[in-house]
Formats: C-alpha cells, sequence, structure tokens
C-alpha cells in the first residue's frame, strides 16, 4: 500500500506516545465502521478534504514518529495528528489510585476522536440507544449515501457526509441509512445550523467546551450524553463526561471491584477525575475493552 505522492513520510509525536492504546476505540468496533480500522498494527482513516474523500494508513515507526501513506496531504499531517490523534493532548497527573494506574498501564494514550464537531454529532445521534455494532453499520450505510467507495486491502471505507451533504438532503434520504425519523430529522436540523454558522467551529468547541454542551443541547434530540458524547468523540475534549453512559459504568465497576456502583454514583467518582474526565473515562473503557492488538 503505497502513497502515489511519495511514499511514507514521518509525523513527529512527542513521547510517551502509542498509536495501539490511542487507537482502541478503533478496534473495538472492529471492521464495521466505514470510516477508520485497524490492522496489522496499522490505523486506516478517511475523511474529507475540502471536496475530495481521502485516506492515510498511519502506523507507530518509533517512539517519536508515525509513519503515514496514503492520498491526504502531506502539509496537513500534523494539523490531522493534534485533531484526530489528539497527539497536543497530554494526560493529566490524577490523583484518583485507579485512574493513576490505569494511565501508567496505558503510557502513550491520547483522545483518538473524529477530528470534527459535526463528525461528532453525527455519531452520537446516531448512536443513541442501540449497540456500538449497529450504530456502526447505520453509519456505513448512512457514507454510503453520499461518498465514493475507497478499497483498501479489500475492505470498503467512506467517510461520513458533511454538514452541506445533509443539509441539502431529505428527511427521507437520511432515514434509508436506518435511523428513526426523529433522529433523520435531528441530523438534518444540526448539519443546517452548522452551515449556517449558529454552532461552534471545531476550534472553540475545543477552547469553550462547556459553551459548545450549552449551544449543542437547544438541538432537537441533544441532551447532556449526546452532548457531552459529541465533544468527546467529536473534538477529542479532554474534561467531557458523558453522564448516563452505560459501558463507561460498566468499566468503572470492573476497575474500582464496585459491582453495585449505579450511575449517580459514577457521576459522583467522576468529579475526582476533573479536569481529565473524558480521559480518565478513556482510561477506562481501555481496561475494560483492551487498546488495539500489537504484533
Amino acid at each position: 500500500m503505497n502513497d502515489p505522492d511519495g511514499g511514507w513520510r514521518a509525523l513527529p509525536v512527542a513521547a510517551p506516545f502509542s498509536l495501539a492504546a490511542t487507537c482502541g476505540p478503533v478496534f473495538w468496533v472492529g471492521q464495521r465502521s466505514p470510516r477508520h480500522g485497524w490492522e496489522s498494527d496499522a490505523l486506516t482513516w478517511v475523511g474529507w478534504e475540502r471536496d475530495r474523500a481521502v485516506w492515510r494508513v498511519g502506523r507507530q515507526g518509533n517512539t517519536d514518529r508515525i509513519d503515514i501513506t496514503g492520498t491526504a496531504g502531506h502539509g496537513s499531517d500534523a494539523g490531522w495528528g493534534r485533531a484526530v490523534l489528539g497527539t497536543g493532548i497530554a494526560m493529566p497527573a490524577f490523583e484518583d489510585p485507579v485512574i493513576a494506574g490505569l494511565a501508567a498501564r496505558y503510557s502513550g494514550l491520547h483522545p483518538y476522536c473524529d477530528g470534527s464537531l459535526f463528525d461528532g454529532i453525527v455519531t452520537a445521534i446516531v448512536g443513541q440507544s442501540i449497540s456500538v455494532a449497529s450504530a456502526a453499520m447505520t453509519q456505513a450505510r448512512l457514507a454510503a449515501l453520499y461518498a465514493p467507495p475507497i478499497v483498501l486491502n479489500g475492505r470498503t471505507f467512506r467517510p461520513l457526509p458533511t454538514a452541506e451533504h445533509l443539509a441539502e438532503s431529505s428527511v427521507e434520504l437520511i432515514r434509508t441509512s436506518g435511523v428513526t425519523w426523529k433522529r433523520a430529522e435531528g441530523i438534518r436540523n444540526a448539519a443546517r445550523e452548522m452551515v449556517a454558522g449558529r454552532l461552534p467551529s471545531d476550534a472553540s468547541a475545543r477552547a469553550m467546551p462547556e459553551e459548545a454542551v450549552a449551544a449543542l443541547m437547544k438541538l432537537p434530540l441533544i441532551g447532556r450524553w449526546t452532548a457531552e458524547s459529541t465533544l468527546l468523540w467529536g473534538v477529542g475534549a479532554p474534561d467531557a463526561h458523558p453522564t448516563g453512559d452505560v459501558a463507561l459504568l460498566r468499566a468503572a465497576r470492573l476497575a474500582y471491584d464496585r459491582p453495585e456502583m449505579t450511575l449517580k454514583e459514577l457521576d459522583r467518582l467522576a468529579e475526582r477525575w476533573r479536569p481529565g474526565r473524558a480521559l480518565a473515562a478513556r482510561l477506562l473503557w481501555t481496561g475494560l475493552f483492551g487498546p488495539a492488538p500489537e504484533g
């Protein structure tokens, strides 16, 4: 697999950085996601570069670099690394001994995310009340409505539709992906708000996450869990807390050896993790599901 524009190039990263630990969420979805995958120690990612669907494959060449190939522009690698791999976000020092232990165990974990607030909105709305596997398959059907296939190593990838795509779409078309009518309406409404400039930009969502959550919660179908999940998975916000997340509760019960823990107790426990609640959640999920495999 070669980049037609010149082969592999290096993306410098500051140690500690572990691509496998960072890409745990990619591995957990398996081969169902239309936009990323983990295979043979490498991340495959697809997205939009202006109006062109592009791809990258990244593998950890050394502790201080990620080797990248693909059709995306070379000059955008560093920005992509910050936006998607969270290369500029360091793990804080946690006083909570359980989280501190996980941080030591998964040293080098950074907040992998969509790199886009709007992608985070779409994935959060699609993922409401369904399993991760079902959400990924719905995303694949939605992506197939708008993007050409990118076939890599026998697997078909597509980026999610842009806000512009969805703002101009009918609810009926969005509905064919398998989402409910209300969710289709919610996705199109969010797209129109984004295109009109009435939602935060990616940069402002990262800089002012609380304001972004408040803005998102004004939209139909977006409550606290969806808004916080949008910030967590959309732009990698370090302190987003997806209150009510059942998988996070499972992970916390295991890590703290408290099988009776409730969601309310989890919310109180999460206060110990500020200002890194989302990073603590990633550590807990990684403790439950594991990092992406190496070797």
